[in-house]
């Protein structure tokens, strides 16, 4: 298959990061500069948060059918996501990021190594359909949960142990962390969107949707990486020149 640019991939990451910069501005404002918005967080802020992040993690997914050098990026990712952890343990413990999307997006490359080859013997709606079963089954996992609607059944306190656990989705009491997505479920979203990439794969090179491109959007979503990790510096420095500063 000609591979192509799919243009509008990187418009919607684009779209994707511009909605969690909007986001983690919100958030830095409550949280660590105390600022009052009634409205953040809610119930629909909570579902504003989990669309972005879906959409990313679909994203990803999707590109992981597209790539190669899948354990050199996934290595990179991971580093990536090391290096998080570390700056914000040491800048505030209250908002240590362990396990956050970039440990998980990194990990599920890994995962899809040998995972992709069982994959591909799934029909791709199928497996599209299953994948968000899947998720929304065990979506509630973190809080001892999984199930759908009224059927919910409580899983042993004993599975949520410790940091390990934590990492697959099962964590310990205390645990903390302000940007949390462990393996499950969220493996079956990035699954999802490898499945979408095999449902659309044949007609991807004949619809020019798929060439859709906004400039800005796509530029930054070509650079994902880099923008996710100077993000969150940028809008704390601005913020505290907002308040600390300009008052």
């Amino acid at each position: 298959m000609k591979t192509d640019r799919y243009h509008l991939i990187d418009t919607l990451r684009g779209f994707a990061l511009i909605n969690m910069f909007i986001y983690h501005t919100l958030w830095s404002m409550a949280n660590i500069f105390h600022y009052k918005i009634s409205w953040f967080p809610s119930f629909y802020t909570y579902l504003w948060q989990q669309s972005g992040a879906s959409l990313f993690i679909i994203l990803s997914g999707f590109c992981w059918a597209l790539s190669k050098k899948h354990l050199t990026r996934s290595l990179v990712v991971l580093s990536c996501a090391l290096f998080i952890f570390i700056c914000t343990y040491f800048f505030s413990k209250s908002s240590v990021i362990t396990f956050g999307i970039l440990s998980f997006i990194g990990s599920a490359m890994l995962i899809m190594l040998p995972l992709a080859k069982i994959l591909r013997f799934i029909p791709p709606f199928t497996g599209f359909i299953v994948s968000l079963g899947l998720f929304f089954a065990i979506k509630n996992i973190i809080h001892g949960t999984i199930g759908i609607g009224s059927r919910q059944y409580t899983l042993p306190p004993d599975l949520y142990a410790n940091n390990f656990t934590a990492y697959l989705g099962l964590p310990p009491q205390g645990f903390h962390s302000a940007d949390y997505f462990p393996l499950l479920p969220w493996i079956f979203m990035y699954t999802a969107g490898y499945f979408i990439y095999y449902c659309v794969q044949k007609p991807i090179s004949k619809n020019n949707i798929f060439k859709i491109n906004c400039k800005p959007l796509s530029l930054l979503g070509r650079h994902s990486l880099a923008a996710y990790l100077i993000h969150q510096p940028v809008i704390i420095a601005s913020l505290w020149i907002c308040f600390k500063v300009i008052n």
